[in-house]
């Protein structure tokens, strides 16, 4: 075996030890899990919520309410004169949350002019998404009871009680949505909340990884002794990248296979997909995400070699995890496109900005800007690896003096 291919295997043995890749390993599944999750709560959410009724009014208005609460739920009990703490207690075991009681005079409230009155008990024993939201939906119950009851009262048809029919196309960097601005909104926050988070995420433990290795290469004294050994120091640093390189398309595959997994996408109302990702998007994205990573490597690499210890390779990472936070919040609650010159320059000019925004751009066919962040990821990633070669081919490896650089880093680290 060629003592660049050891080398290699070496550092792709180093940086495939459990503390360092069950991370990567586990992000996609956390991905795919939420992804999942947040599915099961919106069909969770669809179904036809689980209530029972104390129906104590004996009048025609009272039975309107039943009758709307029969027709758009479960009536999991339903009583005249019994007590609402058996109602709640059978409801509960249905797997409803919630029990309507009708007053007795709700009937009489109505005829006289005065708006009748129910009253609503709720338990919710999950303080969760779906434990909140469930008890929200027999509001809309009640909402539908009161319109119910408005038509027997009037007489009106529904064209009188609603007289406007919507309509809605709603456009979005220029592609036709037909589709409510809230759906679309909504789609958009279910769906892209977690793909910054993920890819930040990405990049900050593949630094750590890298900067964690080369710490304890340091702080065993193994990099003196590799130094030592008839190869270029070129080689030294191809190999560590190269290792490196291999563990980042391994991570690139799993981010962007939970990415896919996920199936971006805005649909229309008819439940059509107006908005999908293909599979030459997704390969933009895993192409965009591995060149990001391998310049991530090529400057943990760096600034690893300034680091005394584990502990000190903690403290050189926030910076660069600096870096991957701002795009990451930048994105999440706005769009590049609407930013100053000056704001857009400044995140753009961050290498990390370009996988984060990559699937939103491929979304609507915007591929110019993810191309141009392609190449300038190459750039950085070049740039990263002369560093780096630079850095290894100093005294600084040996003599453990870079200069005012040195004092600097040093000062961070303290």
């Amino acid at each position: 075996m060629r003592p660049f291919t050891r080398l290699v295997w070496k550092e792709a043995r180093e940086l495939l030890r459990p503390r360092y890749i069950l991370p990567i390993l586990l992000l996609p599944l956390i991905f795919v899990g939420m992804g999942q999750g947040f599915s099961g709560v919106e069909a969770q959410l669809g179904q036809e919520p689980t209530v029972g009724v104390v129906d104590r009014d004996d009048g025609q208005y009272g039975d309107v309410v039943v009758a709307t609460l029969d027709d758009e739920s479960t009536l999991a009990h339903r009583t005249a004169n019994g007590s609402v703490e058996t109602a709640m207690n059978e409801t509960t075991a249905a797997g409803g949350s919630a029990v309507v009681e009708i007053p007795e005079n709700f009937t009489e409230r109505i005829e006289a002019g005065e708006r009748g009155r129910v009253h609503l008990y709720t338990s919710v024993e999950s303080v969760s998404i779906v434990g909140i939201a469930s008890s929200a939906q027999v509001e809309e119950l009640l909402s539908q009871s009161a319109h119910n009851v408005t038509v027997a009262v009037t007489g009106a048809t529904e064209a009188q009680l609603d007289p406007i029919e919507r309509e809605h196309t709603t456009y979005v960097k220029g592609r036709q949505l037909s589709a409510p601005p809230g759906v679309v909104s909504t789609a958009f926050t279910s769906q892209f909340i977690f793909v910054p988070v993920i890819i930040m995420l990405a990049i900050v433990f593949s630094g750590q990884m890298v900067m964690n290795s080369m710490a304890s290469e340091t702080e065993h004294k193994t990099l003196e002794t590799l130094l030592s050994m008839p190869v270029e120091r070129r080689s030294i640093v191809a190999a560590k990248l190269v290792g490196g390189s291999v563990v980042g398309l391994i991570a690139t595959a799993l981010y962007t296979g939970g990415i896919a997994f996920s199936n971006l996408s805005i649909g229309e109302v008819g439940g059509n997909s107006a908005l999908t990702l293909g599979a030459g998007d997704y390969v933009l994205i895993g192409v965009s995400l591995f060149f990001t990573l391998v310049g991530t490597l090529a400057v943990a690499l760096c600034l690893g070699l300034f680091a005394d210890s584990q502990q000190g390779a903690q403290m050189l990472l926030l910076p660069l995890s600096g870096l991957a936070i701002v795009p990451m919040f930048a994105t999440m609650f706005t769009d590049v496109d609407v930013l100053g010159p000056a704001a857009k320059g400044v995140l753009l000019a961050i290498p990390f900005t370009h996988p984060i925004i990559a699937p939103k751009r491929l979304l609507f066919d915007d591929r110019g800007l993810v191309l141009a962040g392609i190449g300038y990821e190459i750039v950085f990633a070049l740039a990263a690896v002369w560093l780096a070669v630079k850095l290894f081919e100093s005294d600084r490896p040996i003599t453990g003096n870079a200069g005012w650089l040195d004092r600097l880093i040093r000062l961070v680290q303290q």
